[in-house]
């Protein structure tokens, strides 16, 4: 169910990743100000239709796994339950208290859980459109300081490491008639014990051949560093850093100015 990073030419893959990163994150704000369910239904299937036309296999797999979609259902649930505003639909009478399912309880649980899958979908585009080295080095040259940029590259070189190393051991238990993927509490202790402190022993190992390795390079004796390959900001991504900004700003004094007519809890 992890979104990675997948080479391509598209139109998301050629923008820079600081444009995606603002376009990103005002578009993760901005579909809090809407109420509407038609609204969130139209982004949700927006984020889909984008990830099927660059072939984005991992943000489809995991727009449709079970994770995602039960936590949804749970996200809706929740809200019909706990809204007992609107037109009563059923009521289930308990023994200190009654549970009582409303239209508008669903229509918010529909709502949070579009948004829900929203946020998720477009973050996974975000990741799988953007290399981790691109991204680190977009950061280090707006003012990220390059030590910082570097952690930010190293651990997300480490993810899939990790995961393989995982793995690894895992099998290597199974294969010595470990059972260590049923059971209570027992079980999750001894699972822990077998197979995330081997890990833990072959990720330090990996760290402390990381460490002499930048030692031997002198990493962090300049203040600054020069890059391999150099880009700059094109007028597109400037474009769409603006927009994203101002998209922000517009619909924050909106809620006080009500420039724009904004819907609110209908369809």
């Amino acid at each position: 169910m992890m979104s990675k990073y997948e080479k391509g030419n598209s139109f998301l893959h050629r923008l820079d990743p600081m444009s995606k990163l603002a376009a990103l994150a005002a578009y993760s704000i901005s579909i809090f100000f809407f109420d509407s369910l038609w609204f969130e239904a139209a982004c949700f299937i927006a984020m889909l239709l984008t990830a099927y036309a660059i072939k984005a296999g991992s943000v489809l797999s995991l727009a449709r796994s079970k994770y995602i979609i039960t936590l949804s259902l749970w996200l809706i649930l929740i809200q019909a339950i706990f809204t007992p505003a609107g037109t009563v639909y059923v009521t289930i009478p308990l023994h200190f208290f009654s549970i009582i399912i409303t239209d508008l309880g669903i229509l918010k649980g529909l709502i949070i859980g579009l948004r829900f899958l929203t946020i998720i979908v477009g973050s996974c585009l975000f990741v799988a459109t953007t290399d981790p080295e691109d991204l680190a080095y977009a950061l280090m040259r707006s003012g990220l300081p390059y030590r910082y940029g570097f952690m930010l590259v190293t651990a997300l070189r480490f993810i899939p490491v990790f995961q393989s190393e995982m793995n690894t051991v895992s099998n290597a238990q199974k294969a010595r008639g470990l059972d260590i993927d049923t059971g209570g509490v027992k079980t999750l202790i001894k699972s822990i014990q077998y197979t995330f402190v081997p890990m833990i022993v072959s990720a330090l190992s990996k760290v402390d051949v990381l460490a002499v390795s930048m030692e031997g390079r002198a990493f962090g004796y300049a203040k600054s560093r020069t890059f391999l390959h150099v880009k700059k900001l094109m007028p597109l991504d400037m474009g769409i850093i603006l927009i994203s900004v101002a998209t922000v700003a517009v619909l924050f004094v909106n809620v006080w100015a009500h420039w724009i007519p904004v819907p609110h809890l209908g369809v």
